[in-house]
């Protein structure tokens, strides 16, 4: 296993290009982020991920929008393009759209591997102040990786 060099605090060089992650550590808040799923939107969701499921037909959120949700606050505070390497989701409960969704992150870490810079984000995503799913995403930016193929 290869190791990798974590850090809380220090800015993160790669390459010649200072601050991947438009100055983002550990402990900073992203957010909040609003949006609003509508029944329509929610089934082009599970349709575009080829599923057919009772939650489907029943109107249940599909859960994988806590993904995109996180990756879209993320955007806000860092618009520069980015890879998604690694997520994963932790579902509270189910909502039927159409549902207003909130969403408030934290970067939870800060590191680099094999030359690349990584940052790890968690975000809650609630509905009417009701926990609906935690999501964390690990990304990489893309025109690094590009740069070492």
């Amino acid at each position: 296993m290869r190791s990798s060099r974590r850090t809380s605090a220090s800015v993160v060089t790669l390459g010649g290009v200072d601050d991947p992650f438009a100055g983002l550590r550990p402990g900073a808040v992203l957010g909040p982020f609003a949006l609003t799923i509508s029944a329509a939107a929610n089934d082009r969701y599970w349709q575009g991920a080829g599923i057919d499921h009772p939650l489907r037909r029943a109107g249940a959120l599909y859960p994988l929008i806590a993904t995109n949700l996180t990756v879209l606050t993320f955007q806000q505070h860092c618009p520069a393009a980015m890879i998604q390497t690694h997520q994963h989701l932790v579902c509270h409960r189910r909502v039927d759209a159409p549902a207003t969704l909130e969403t408030v992150a934290a970067v939870v870490d800060l590191w680099e591997r094999r030359g690349l810079a990584y940052i790890g984000v968690r975000a809650a995503i609630t509905c009417e102040g009701t926990d609906l799913w935690t999501s964390t995403v690990h990304f990489t930016p893309a025109a690094r990786v590009g740069a070492r193929a």
